[in-house]
């Protein structure tokens, strides 16, 4: 097996971990309408289908109601910005695994279904030393995944075959998304959802940690 030249990854559950940042920002918007909130374990499963649908599963039986949605959103929108990094971190061996990947020349991107407004400071702020060649979050002119649409954008602007690609991310949506842009895809089990879920969606590779990482990437799995 040959060693991949570009790895997308997922932001959230992925790269780092932002769900007490997420679970506040929500929590305050629920409140401010007097709303109940959620603890913080329940986020794992609300999260990675983009604001809208979090905010609307963070609603529950009032998540149909379009204005309350609106409403509540806005009051998210108001604070995340300001707290995008008051809790969020990288995830152990992260910082190692990018200096690994320049060293060996093979190219970085970042695919998430975050607003992509918010992409640039969170990355800016953890991994200060590492620059992707590409960071997208979720854009007007594009779907959210697991549409492929983005993702065969960015491989086709870094001019790469997707035999080459390897797409990392932590949810069964990741999963998806890579499957429909025909790229393989390693799940990794440090994030929000877990190694059953990967299991279940039919991940091709899963990692424990991200010295077994490198090595699907370097081709030395198997």
């Amino acid at each position: 097996m040959k060693m991949y030249k570009l790895v997308v990854f997922d932001l959230d559950g992925t790269l780092c971990d932002t769900l007490s940042d997420l679970c506040n920002a929500v929590n305050f918007a629920l409140e401010s309408e007097n709303h109940p909130t959620h603890p913080l374990s329940a986020y794992n499963k609300l999260v990675g289908n983009g604001i809208n649908n979090l905010i609307k599963q963070a609603l529950m039986d009032k998540g149909n109601d379009e204005q309350l949605c609106k409403t509540v959103k806005a009051h998210f929108d108001a604070y995340y910005p300001q707290h995008l990094c008051d809790e969020t971190t990288s995830y152990d061996g992260i910082d190692t695994l990018l200096s690994e990947l320049r060293s060996l020349k093979i190219r970085t991107a970042v695919h998430s279904n975050k607003p992509h407004a918010y992409v640039p400071t969170i990355l800016k702020t953890l991994f200060k030393n590492h620059s992707f060649d590409i960071a997208w979050g979720k854009r007007e002119r594009f779907e959210r995944k697991p549409s492929p649409q983005a993702l065969l954008e960015i491989i086709n602007r870094l001019g790469v075959d997707k035999s080459e690609v390897l797409y990392v991310g932590d949810s069964d949506v990741d999963v998806l998304t890579a499957h429909n842009a025909g790229v393989k895809v390693c799940g990794v089990e440090w994030g929000f959802r877990g190694r059953d879920e990967l299991i279940s969606a039919g991940a091709d590779y899963i990692a424990r940690d991200t010295k077994e990482l490198l090595s699907i990437i370097k081709g030395q799995d198997e």
